[in-house]
């Protein structure tokens, strides 16, 4: 048995495991397993929290596919909430090794949690087109592609996703500019398709919609996802900070081996 705990950040939804005492031998399988909406916990993926040398843990997380991911910025506020909550940590900030390198967060207001994201970084490469438009690629941790687009509603973000893989491998934002300094925005993710928010991609699309003058360097950008709404704030410094809920699903058992009710 494997005990579990299900967290959200803005509907961005994973199973968590306490790996302090125990070990999980194949975590690409188990996420599979578990992350399945129909025949497991239903899940964007898996994430196991570990202790860490010169962080106070690590977090390892892995897509609903299977595949490992650098680094998800809803993941790690829930991994901070845990941390705090359970004992973990008892100190402010807290320090999160992540496969994309070492991440500070702390309390925000109302149940939030800030986590610096780091510096974006344009990703190199030739230009790479979608129906006319200039694909803006990002890495945040991990890469993203942003397009621009008069209505996310309409917008065929599943094709796009699947056109553009053939060329790039990369998380895809379909960003329609709100007003000063708001966005509307949906996501895919790599090996998790559409889901309902994203932090890295959140930092992505703001940092873009930055570029093109849609939203002012070092004011706080309102970024409304499917499954709720993400601050971020690009600092002069050219670190990022996300803002957001870290919310708490259920806890659990999972059993590896069907159980046969009599």
């Amino acid at each position: 048995m494997i005990d579990f705990f299900k967290m959200h950040g803005a509907g961005n939804d994973y199973i968590f495991i306490d790996c302090r005492s125990r070990s999980v031998p194949d975590p690409a399988a188990l996420a599979i397993q578990i992350s399945d909406r129909h025949r497991g916990v239903g899940s964007d993926g898996l994430v196991l929290l570990q202790n860490a040398e010169g962080a106070d843990l690590r977090m390892r997380i892995f897509n609903a596919d299977g595949t490992e991911a650098e680094m998800c910025g809803n993941a790690a506020r829930c991994a901070a909430r845990y941390a705090w909550d359970c004992g973990w940590v008892n100190h402010e900030p807290l320090r999160l090794q992540t496969a994309a390198g070492l991440r500070i967060l702390w309390n925000g207001p109302q149940g939030a949690v800030t986590v610096v994201m780091g510096r974006p970084a344009p990703l190199s490469g030739p230009a790479v087109q979608w129906q006319g438009q200039t694909l803006s690629r990002i890495s945040v941790g991990n890469p993203h592609g942003v397009l621009f687009c008069e209505d996310t509603e309409t917008f065929p973000l599943q094709q796009a996703a699947e056109e553009l893989s053939r060329k790039v491998s990369l998380n895809l934002e379909a960003v329609q500019p709100l007003g000063p300094n708001r966005l509307k925005v949906r996501v895919w993710e790599r090996g998790s398709g559409e889901t309902l928010a994203c932090g890295t991609g959140a930092c992505a699309a703001a940092a873009a919609a930055t570029l093109r003058r849609h939203c002012d360097r070092g004011q706080p950008v309102a970024v409304q996802m499917p499954g709720g709404e993400l601050t971020v704030r690009w600092l002069a410094d050219g670190r990022m900070l996300l803002t957001g809920e870290a919310v708490y699903v259920f806890r659990g058992e999972w059993k590896e081996t069907p159980v046969c009710w009599n």
